[in-house]
């Protein structure tokens, strides 16, 4: 290894020590299991700031309780209970103006940041372009901004998506003008002129090729931070769709149903008959664990005047289709089957939006009404079921674009990755894609999705009943409905 190598890797191996780390998004799905991955891998860091905002009239103090109190803090609540009093917040909100914080507060981010891991984000699809503006983009500018003042900032990472680029079928690592073209400067300011009614509805003919306002907005801050790479050290991670946890900070561990999460949920649940998709193509999934292994990793690579960017993706280091994860996510739902099943697990993917429509009144909305209506007239104090049917419909079409085509995610970075574990650098990360076994892999997403989102306690006979009881109704009705089609027919 040269000179400039060996540099490399003693940077890499002390960056985090004696470091004050700032994420935003630290409450969320990647951002929680990133924090909880430096605390637990580096003892050493010194301090790490996070916002909270106030929500649902629950104040800030007390959702940082909550927080502290979290799952995912299990093993270092007993086995370094001490590093968890480095976690500091400050009061406020990523869509705020400087972010909602008091002189104080923003004097003590700007005196002593050395590291800042941006995930904050909305990546609800459907979101209306103001909203998703003001959370992905402007807030994106309003911290670089505030980076300025930063005297002791060393590096700065922003967490983009694989999907930001929608119009190319394959995507390399590095920034793409904005299809169509958009200047990024114009684009925040017409989102703080014009009327948000009338900007929510121009949403569709500025979006180009980018089907939610989640991967446009995405786009146009990744052109903001670029601009900035001649005056922060920067650099962009790219997940594709991000899962439950591979390994840690414990096999399947998951706190959202966003994504195919959700939907992989339903299935088991036997909520969903039929998926609008192309089973043949390439499912890009990405471990929420891995994702945070990335963005540690690609700290050590920020420099002045260039931009370094990583492709969080395995589609091409270990691909999966839709049909193989449809498949197993049934298998591993049957085999460890949650209490809240409704009706056995069964789908099917359907490329014709008419085919897919049809199904999902026929194998969806029907049973989901029938349930209903027993539910109403035995008077059950149960959750009616046509109103999440409704909501997961929606989902699956939102996510549809997706699952109807394929991108190549070209993945360098796996190369430096492997280069910085193998020379003992991180010791405590890892970055095997190609290892990974997708049936354990859904297994373990299974059993994390019944227990921390179901939050079941179970064994693998736990539910075997159950499961049996559903499995002959389910055949019963197929029974009928077949025979009523006969009588229908003749």
């Amino acid at each position: 290894m040269d000179n400039a190598g060996v540099e490399m890797v003693d940077h890499q191996a002390d960056i985090y020590d004696d470091a004050v780390v700032f994420i935003t998004g630290a409450t969320g799905f990647v951002g929680k299991t990133l924090l909880e991955k430096l605390l637990w891998s580096f003892p050493r860091i010194k301090r790490i700031y996070m916002l909270i905002r106030p929500k649902g009239g629950v104040t800030v103090e007390e959702r940082f309780r909550v927080f502290l109190q979290n799952p995912i803090f299990e093993r270092l609540s007993l086995e370094h209970p001490e590093r968890l009093k480095k976690i500091f917040h400050f009061s406020g909100n990523i869509e705020d103006d400087n972010f909602g914080l008091n002189e104080t507060d923003r004097a003590v981010l700007c005196a002593e940041v050395n590291i800042i891991f941006h995930s904050a984000a909305t990546v609800r699809f459907n979101e209306c372009l103001k909203v998703s503006a003001r959370v992905n983009s402007q807030a994106t500018y309003n911290l670089l901004e505030l980076c300025r003042e930063m005297a002791q900032l060393r590096s700065f990472l922003y967490v983009s998506t694989a999907y930001c680029n929608p119009g190319r079928k394959y995507v390399d690592e590095q920034v793409y003008p904005t299809m169509p073209p958009v200047d990024w400067r114009q684009f925040l300011a017409c989102t703080q002129k014009i009327p948000d009614d009338y900007l929510n509805r121009l949403a569709d003919y500025i979006k180009g090729p980018h089907v939610n306002t989640y991967t446009f907005t995405k786009s146009i801050a990744e052109q903001i931070v670029n601009a900035y790479r001649h005056v922060i050290p920067i650099v962009i991670v790219r997940p594709s769709i991000v899962t439950a946890a591979y390994r840690e900070p414990y096999p399947g561990w998951i706190d959202n149903i966003q994504a195919i999460s959700g939907i992989m949920m339903e299935i088991g649940k036997g909520g969903i008959s039929s998926i609008l998709g192309d089973k043949d193509l390439i499912c890009d999934i990405i471990p929420v664990d891995f994702v945070a292994n990335a963005m540690i990793m690609m700290i050590g690579k920020a420099k002045l005047g260039s931009l370094s960017i990583c492709n969080a993706t395995s589609g091409v280091t270990n691909p999966i289709t839709w049909q193989r994860l449809g498949e197993l996510t049934m298998k591993w739902s049957r085999i460890y089957p949650t209490r809240r099943m409704i009706m056995f697990p069964n789908f099917k993917y359907r490329c014709s939006a008419i085919k897919h429509e049809v199904a999902v009144w026929v194998l969806h909305f029907v049973p989901a009404l029938l349930m209903d209506l027993r539910t109403l007239l035995l008077a059950q104090k149960k959750r009616l079921v046509t109103p999440i049917a409704k909501k997961f419909r929606q989902a699956c079409l939102a996510g549809s674009f997706f699952s109807l085509n394929e991108w190549i995610f070209k993945n360098k970075s796996r190369y430096y990755f492997k280069d910085l574990i193998s020379n003992g650098t991180y010791p405590t990360l890892y970055w095997n894609l190609e290892e990974l076994d997708y049936d354990d892999y859904v297994r373990r997403h299974m059993i994390g999705i019944n227990k921390y989102l179901h939050r079941e306690k179970f064994t693998v006979e736990a539910n075997k009943f159950s499961v049996t009881r559903i499995y002959w109704f389910w055949i019963f009705l197929h029974l009928i409905f077949y025979m009523l089609l006969v009588l229908f027919i003749f």
